[in-house]
């Protein structure tokens, strides 16, 4: 069955021209409307019969991976962005996308095999080629961090991890370079003890969730006082950074934005890597260094 995506592809157009040509909905140029026309003709589509012209299927991982905060800002957006592009929003614990005109896939849940439709990944490690990705620009992420702990103060900072360095790291080590600030990193599952070791850091960034709980909780452990002895500062959601004991100052992006730009991407049908500019949000667990600004 020929798709929607399809007739954009051979007209050269995004997905929602298409939808717009075949429905009226909004004001196109005439040369725009004769190409997609001649499209539908070549490729024989059939227009679905729904409400808006266009469904998107919407891929959620399952087992409660998502917040509800962040969850119901992503859909909020993603659903007013679908409809104002003239498309209707499926949401799916699969990416399964019969009759869809494309897929958006939250990570961790795992892309379509077939990209005979736009695949748009938010967040994860990639995926085909073919598939687009929105996500948070993970080395911006790190700069603005190992500035405002820099504008702090904080000379020794302690990077907390798990798996291999990547773009957040990356992003910190950069920042840290340019502001003369040392930066020891260190993996979650096997050094987390040695953080406060030897040569003691006045600030920790976590790279995760799972780094700052295990975090926190060797500070607790040592009895050190939070941010009077030690800032600590995670890449993480806001929910996640409000979760425990202490509201902890956070780098991460809106989910909102997340949710607009996938839905903007997965309708214009092109391959494209889209990475959004973070946000720096300052609660109780940073504080100038010991002794510093």
């Amino acid at each position: 069955m020929v798709t929607i995506a399809q007739v954009a592809r051979h007209a050269g157009v995004a997905v929602s021209t298409v939808s717009y040509a075949l429905s009226g909905k909004r004001s196109i140029s005439a040369g725009t409307r004769r190409r997609v026309e001649a499209s539908v003709r070549a490729l024989g589509y059939q227009p679905r019969k729904n409400a808006h012209g266009v469904l998107l299927h919407l891929a959620l991982p399952g087992h409660g991976a998502l917040g509800a905060d962040w969850l119901g800002a992503f859909l909020g957006a993603a659903t007013a962005t679908a409809h104002a592009g003239g498309a209707d929003l499926l949401v799916s614990p699969s990416a399964h996308h019969r009759g869809a005109a494309g897929v958006v896939v939250v990570a961790p849940a795992s892309p379509p095999l077939d990209t005979s439709v736009p695949v748009v990944l938010v967040g994860g490690d990639g995926g085909a080629p073919a598939h687009s990705r929105v996500d948070l620009d993970r080395v911006a992420a790190g700069v603005r961090a190992a500035n405002y702990l820099a504008d702090l103060g904080h000379r020794a900072v302690a990077f907390v991890h798990d798996g291999p360095p990547e773009d957040f790291h990356h992003g910190v080590a950069r920042g840290a370079r340019e502001r003369s600030v040392v930066v020891r990193a260190h993996c979650r599952s096997t050094e987390v003890d040695q953080v406060f070791a030897q040569d003691r850091p006045t600030a920790v960034v976590a790279a995760d969730e799972g780094a700052l709980v295990a975090v926190l909780e060797d500070l607790q452990r040592r009895q050190l006082r939070v941010p009077e002895d030690v800032s600590v500062l995670a890449l993480c959601s806001d929910e996640a950074a409000r979760r425990g004991r202490w509201a902890v100052t956070s780098v991460s992006v809106s989910p909102a934005a997340l949710g607009r730009a996938a839905v903007e991407a997965v309708l214009d049908g092109r391959p494209t890597t889209r990475l959004l500019p973070p946000r720096l949000v300052v609660r109780a667990t940073t504080a100038p260094a010991r002794g510093g600004g």
